[in-house]
């Protein structure tokens, strides 16, 4: 995963910068040739591709993470072999952590999206805003996923004080692995709406920002 994190960021911040380079060259040859039509959708085509690979590492990325804290709140169990020994409690559990993981995290990638789209417009600053909100949206997203699961587990130790949710997940008990599995996949989905809200915010400000330095 420090791989994802780290060098396959780096990738992809330096493709978006090509596409960049791209959309703004094919602007500023507006009009004089047809090769900056070849340049502007070469740069539509690599801002696809950004996108693509962003959603296939954020993927592979939520499975890994997500089953890893899972196994950190329940007190380090191998989830894996619990699946294999089909504990049903803790595999509905897994999953409803997993597809919460994905739902957030798309909720930040749908951000970044947008905001790379500015790419398009051949301006460098548009540009320049868009590929930094990008990855903000992103590290926001991936930050409040891990803390939103968290908070779910802690918020139901609170409620359920008559339940060992630990002790009854590693028994197998079905009923509380299909109850935690729908109140994570709900929360998930109200707060990815906050994340997608987060996205905007920062672009705004951004591009506000950007526009009082300039003026």
């Amino acid at each position: 995963m420090k791989e994802i994190n780290s060098n396959g960021i780096i990738k992809i911040f330096g493709a978006a910068v090509v596409a960049l380079a791209l959309t703004s060259a094919a602007s500023a040859a507006e009009g004089t040739s047809s090769w900056a039509a070849v340049a502007g959708s070469l740069g539509g085509l690599l801002l696809g591709v950004i996108q693509l690979i962003v959603g296939l590492s954020m993927a592979a990325f939520s499975i890994t993470k997500g089953l890893k804290l899972l196994s950190k709140l329940l007190g380090g169990i191998d989830i894996w072999e619990e699946v294999k020994n089909r504990n049903t409690a803790v595999a509905l559990l897994g999953a409803g952590v997993v597809v919460s993981y994905t739902r957030v995290i798309s909720g930040g990638i749908a951000a970044m999206s947008d905001s790379l789209a500015t790419l398009g417009t051949g301006s460098v600053f548009n540009g320049a805003i868009g590929l930094v909100s990008g990855l903000i949206n992103l590290a926001v997203a991936i930050g409040v996923a891990s803390f939103a699961i968290t908070v779910v587990f802690r918020v139901m130790d609170k409620l359920t004080i008559t339940i060992d949710e630990k002790a009854e997940f590693k028994k197998g008990n079905v009923a509380i692995g299909a109850v935690y599995c729908g109140i994570l996949i709900g929360v998930s989905s109200l707060v990815a709406a906050g994340v997608s809200g987060i996205g905007s915010g920062v672009s705004v400000f951004l591009s506000a920002l950007v526009g009082a330095i300039g003026g």
